[in-house]
């Protein structure tokens, strides 16, 4: 008896080692299928219709339940400007060579419209749709091609056309100004620090809005910010952006030139036509995957308008205040409004920030026109005396600028993180004329770059990724996470008289126009300011002398960082770092006559550098790049402001 359930036990268990094997067999079989699936899919390509249809989307608030479903109420967008960006984005419509992408590339590029039209913040909800509708399978007016093609059809939810926001926020216009040029960000209304290098702290500051959005259908955003921060200081800025081609006539050359042409109009190409343009289209793939915005997207290209009422305090650099009320027009190749992450002060607010807080690369033209009231410090005990030197007093008055300013900022799209960079390479160029009928005459050239290098990509360079040995797994495990890093940052300004024309008390380039360096991020173990030339008398809120400012900068640093321990795993989860660091820097006045070619402007320079090192830890956060730190200076001037230990705040490594 015994020996018989023996058997049957070892019967039963040979059927359930069976059953195993087959369950794997089994699943091992549908894994494969699925791959085989995915694989044809994702080779598979679809022709698809032009032009896209566009519908409104319903809630399951406002259908009671259910899947969201398009209806087709009125919606402010222009159909038009939809299919614009979807052909940009590189959606192959009205056939396109399907045969050339493949049904995952036509996710790549849905997904890339869809990002790029929810960044306008026009928008809660995007939608794409492909397929054809049932309805619609039998129309008889469709061409057999198009019975053949698939329908892309774009669910909109579209944000209310106004948006009011009162609150507290802070004033990124400091993290600008505080880079290189005193009054940069006030003559210009665009900013224009050293590449956005990390100033002192922002200001808290309340803020109340009204923007509206997408008033044209065109994406476009207009917004009135009045601000008082907590010194008191009070400001108003207006922005109007919309992209070029709603402001032209739809039979004009430029807005034909701008828009994408009819696919269907473009599918005669011969075949030599396509295999020369073959190159060109990847590389526009490539760059709508690596940039925020496509370079040469037409719709993207903007025309705005921006006016600014501002109060500045440099009280503490060079002894006045400034109030600016100015005008301008600016051309860009994408909003101003438009943002890809929270950005500062959240995504509920509107954007009337500088080029170096916008998403993607950067590229714009602007004039502008401004009057700025210059209010040198009054003196405590005598108010009818100043308190400021002779070169801060010759300023006082108003003042006219008349200038046009154009430049670029990457702002981070090269690098693998934008506020916590370990690997790419980022830059920015900007340069500013300023000439009749104002006050001001004068060019200014500025701009800088930043690499930053991981040591572990050399080490997998020179002993190759497949290496085994157990000294070389060592060495790579020792330098695992440290990353090099290298920043350079220039500015040159020279004096205009435009043969007479530009006749002013100013005494050259305004202060506010002149270049101003120190401070976290730029050059650490000095205060903004804190370098250059000074005044012989000093103020009571300057000590040093008022800082007058130079017409050629330049500051340097060589860092090298890591990760934070992994004991410290909060930290180390969200991006901190340890970082130790050496920078150079000097600002200086050459006499115009003088070229920084000679041989005393470039010993003038280098006689002048100032040199600090130190170390700090940094974290990159969705408003910006935080670092503290303490520096040491090592060569440094009798009337230098210097700080040993700083906390910055900014949107690049500096």
């Amino acid at each position: 008896m015994s020996a018989q359930n023996q058997r049957e036990r070892q019967q039963q268990a040979y059927q359930e080692q069976l059953r195993q094997i087959q369950h794997q067999r089994e699943q091992k079989m549908r894994e494969k299928l699925q791959q085989l699936k995915a694989e044809y899919l994702s080779a598979y390509s679809l022709p698809l219709n032009y032009p896209a249809k566009v519908t409104s989307v319903i809630d399951d608030d406002d259908d009671g339940g259910g899947s969201n479903k398009s209806k087709n109420g009125s919606i402010r967008t222009s159909k038009e400007f939809i299919n614009a960006r979807l052909l940009e984005a590189g959606l192959p419509l009205g056939g396109g060579a399907p045969s050339k992408l493949t049904l995952g590339d036509h996710s790549v590029a849905t997904q890339r419209f869809i990002s790029d039209l929810e960044g306008t913040g026009c928008y809660d909800s995007v939608q794409v749709h492909i397929g054809n509708d049932q309805d619609n399978n039998d129309d008889d007016d469709a061409s057999p091609e198009q019975q053949q093609m698939f329908d892309v059809t774009v669910r909109l939810k579209e944000k209310r056309w106004y948006k009011i926001y009162i609150g507290g926020g802070v004033n990124s216009e400091d993290l600008s100004s505080l880079g290189t040029s005193g009054g940069a960000s006030t003559g210009n209304a665009f900013g224009g620090g050293a590449g956005a290098a990390l100033g002192a702290l922002p200001k808290l500051q309340f803020e109340s809005s009204l923007s509206a959005s997408n008033l044209t259908g065109f994406a476009d955003m207009s917004t009135a910010l009045y601000s008082v921060d907590q010194t008191g200081a009070s400001s108003f800025r207006f922005t109007h952006d919309r992209p070029l081609c709603s402001w032209l006539p739809k039979q004009s050359t430029l807005y034909d030139w701008l828009m994408p042409q009819d696919p269907r109009l473009v599918g005669d190409k011969s075949i030599e036509e396509q295999k020369t343009n073959d190159d060109s289209d990847e590389m526009q793939v490539l760059i709508g995957d690596d940039a925020q915005y496509a370079l040469g997207g037409g719709s993207h290209v903007t025309l705005g308008v921006h006016a600014l009422c501002l109060e500045q305090d440099f009280e503490s650099t060079r002894s006045s205040k400034e109030f600016t009320r100015s005008i301008g027009v600016r051309l860009a190749n994408h909003c101003r409004g438009a943002s890809r992450g929270p950005g500062i002060g959240g995504p509920n607010k509107p954007s009337t920030s500088p080029p170096e807080t916008m998403a993607g690369p950067y590229f714009f033209l602007d004039w502008n026109a401004c009057l700025r009231d210059t209010l040198p410090r009054r003196h405590s005990e005598f108010p009818f005396a100043l308190d400021c030197s002779s070169d801060v007093a010759k300023q006082a008055g108003t003042a006219f600028k008349h200038s046009l300013t154009g430049g670029m900022y990457l702002n981070g799209s090269l690098t693998d993180d934008r506020y916590d960079p370990t690997m790419g390479y980022d830059a920015h160029l900007v340069g500013e004329v300023a000439g009749p009928p104002g006050d001001a005459g004068f060019w200014k050239l500025k701009g800088g770059g930043a690499f930053h290098f991981p040591l572990e990509l050399l080490q997998m360079m020179t002993l190759g990724i497949e290496s085994n040995d157990d000294t070389e797994e060592e060495e790579t495990a020792s330098v695992m996470g440290l990353t090099l890093h290298s920043s350079v940052n220039f500015g040159i300004a020279r004096p205009l008289t435009f043969n007479g024309l530009i006749c002013s008390n100013l005494g050259g380039i305004p202060l506010s126009d002149r270049f101003y360096s120190g401070g976290p991020g730029q050059l650490r173990g000095f205060l903004p300011a804190g370098i250059g030339p000074r005044a012989t008398k000093e103020g009571s809120s300057t000590p040093g002398g008022d800082s007058l400012g130079g017409d050629m900068f330049y500051t340097s640093t060589l860092a090298a960082s890591i990760p934070f321990p992994s004991y410290f795993e909060t930290l180390r989860q969200n991006g901190g770092r340890l970082f130790g660091f050496a920078n150079a820097g000097t600002c200086v006045s050459v006499d115009p006559s003088v070229g920084f070619g000679s041989l005393s402007a470039c010993s003038r320079i280098m006689n002048s550098s100032r040199i600090a090192v130190g170390g700090g830890v940094s974290m990159g956060t969705p408003m910006g790049r935080f670092e503290l730190t303490y520096a040491v200076p090592m060569r440094y001037g009798p009337k230098d402001a210097r700080k040993h230990v700083q906390m910055g705040f900014g949107f690049s490594f500096g």
